[in-house]
């Protein structure tokens, strides 16, 4: 298989003449993005909604002013709440609706890099890039998650376009039309996840760079007007931000990154598994990929054009920069979580793409096809691993089963029971299932913060079973691990049910 293969990559790669390919460009990305967005949708739908899905879900359902007000006292800004808020409005509260706008920016982000690739390096590193867009886990996982990700992924994109389209205009007129759309861009970024301020940062560092490699001072220079425009957009939002900082409500990431979590960016990417989790077989497929990388990028700056090197530049700076800063500021105070790199993976993969067509079309030899193809199956065999395990929670090490154990006492959710959650976490997962259920939850307090504010000083608060006592003649306990709550005594245990880790206990009382 692979002898047929190469060849006729070969083929494809090295058309003198204007091919298939270039007439029908646009289809292909458009079929590419289609592509990944019914992967990444239909790995989505399989999979049970999890905490900070369910909590998006409850804020889009809350008023403007009350969406705001939760999103102030917890760690993210509001633009994507406001929009799922908007979307569910036309389209309901179903997962496929609520999945869909994540894939929809999934499959935007996808046709924008497809289309800076073709710009900055041309039709054939579009074709060897396009599958690494298409089919990396890391990029299909938080393609159908209902967050801000695949947003913060788009925007990402599609600023660092318009930037490279700016700076290479020669009409002043459109110069500063497009310098001004990078600045809203660069402030909706910052708007949807703060994380995305460190791509800005390396957006930052490359200009400055380029500043300085061309001489040119960066008094006479128009994008720094672009960030101070940027700021000035941000700062209604600046006051809510600093709190955020100070009260602690910024998410607590709980990870120093060192070298193994750093080595786990390249095992997400390829195999879709932490550092620690690959075996001996997994361990020499990331070793390999890393050498090819390595080798890759040598060779596409070798060889490269002044200008191609100049934006291969650019995309290293957009995996590197947030990185390198992430690890500095974790060595203060841990606060790294793989998903807070989803936003940036997508310029990881167009460097890779990018160095491996320069390289390619340098090293005319099977061997080098031999060692891109073996890339892309490494990668492969992590999309496999993705549609095997799903969405499986690697800091909690457990995959969400809450949509199961809410289908189990769906049917009993009437005035003769009541369900009770282990905590506000469960709690808030099942509100999504069960709307119409008052589900009651265990707390050693009644006053909470940060995600968990929605439930503050709820009525169903309770602090131990002994609470529930004299309310039904029914109780079912939903918890995952370990259960916290005694119900000897006072309860007769009927049932366990098991949904992997998520126990669905049905007691009566005696």
């Amino acid at each position: 298989m692979g002898c047929m293969i190469v060849p006729f990559l070969k083929r494809l790669f090295f058309i003198k003449k204007a091919s298939w390919a270039e007439r029908h460009f646009v289809l292909i990305l458009i079929i590419g993005a289609v592509l990944a967005a019914l992967i990444s949708l239909a790995i989505g739908l399989n999979q049970s909604v999890w905490f900070d899905e369910a909590y998006s879900i409850f804020l889009a359902k809350q008023s403007v002013a009350e969406l705001i007000h939760l999103t102030s006292i917890d760690g993210h800004p509001p633009l994507y709440y406001l929009l799922l808020k908007g979307w569910a409005a036309l389209f309901g509260f179903g997962e496929l609706a609520l999945r869909s706008l994540s894939v929809i920016f999934f499959a935007g982000s996808v046709v924008v890099a497809g289309l800076l690739v073709k710009r900055v390096f041309g039709l054939r590193a579009t074709l060897l890039t396009l599958p690494l867009l298409v089919l990396a886990p890391f990029m299909l996982r938080y393609g159908f998650e209902i967050r801000m990700y695949a947003l913060a992924s788009l925007i990402g994109i599609a600023a660092t376009y318009t930037l490279i389209a700016a700076r290479e205009t020669t009409d002043s007129r459109r110069q500063w039309i497009l310098y001004g759309v990078y600045a809203l861009l660069v402030a909706i970024g910052v708007y949807t996840l703060y994380y995305t301020a460190l791509l800005w940062v390396a957006h930052l560092a490359w200009l400055v760079w380029m500043a300085a490699k061309e001489r040119q001072s960066l008094l006479s220079a128009r994008w720094p007007v672009a960030f101070v425009a940027s700021v000035i957009l941000f700062i209604p939002w600046l006051p809510t931000f600093l709190s955020q900082l100070g009260n602690g409500a910024l998410s607590p990431v709980v990870r120093t990154l060192n070298l193994e979590q750093l080595l786990g960016v390249v095992t997400f990417n390829f195999l879709y598994q932490p550092a620690w989790q690959p075996g001996m077989i997994g361990a020499f497929a990331i070793l390999f990929v890393i050498i090819a990388v390595v080798y890759f990028a040598i060779q596409a700056f070798r060889h490269a054009s002044t200008h191609e090197r100049n934006y291969l530049v650019l995309f290293g700076l957009y995996m590197l920069v947030p990185l390198v800063i992430l690890m500095l500021v974790s060595l203060l105070k841990p606060m790294y979580i793989e998903r807070y790199f989803a936003h940036i993976i997508i310029g990881g993969l167009i460097f890779l793409g990018a160095c491996s067509a320069l390289a390619l079309a340098h090293k005319k030899s099977v061997r080098v096809w031999i060692v891109a193809v073996g890339v892309f199956a490494v990668m492969m065999s992590g999309t496999i691993h993705l549609l095997q395990i799903g969405n499986y929670n690697f800091q909690r090490s457990q995959l969400p089963t809450t949509k199961y154990a809410a289908q189990a006492v769906a049917s009993t959710c009437n005035s003769d029971s009541l369900i009770v959650a282990k905590d506000p976490y469960v709690a808030i997962e099942l509100l999504y299932y069960l709307p119409n259920c008052q589900v009651y939850f265990f707390s050693e307090t009644a006053e909470l913060s940060g995600g968990y504010a929605p439930v503050s000083n709820s009525p169903l608060h309770v602090v131990t079973p002994n609470d529930l006592v004299g309310l039904v003649e029914r109780v079912y306990y939903i918890y995952d691990g370990e259960p916290d709550a005694d119900f000897s005594g006072r309860f007769s245990e009927l049932s366990d049910q098991v949904f992997d880790k998520t126990h669905v206990r049905e007691f009566s009382a005696e």
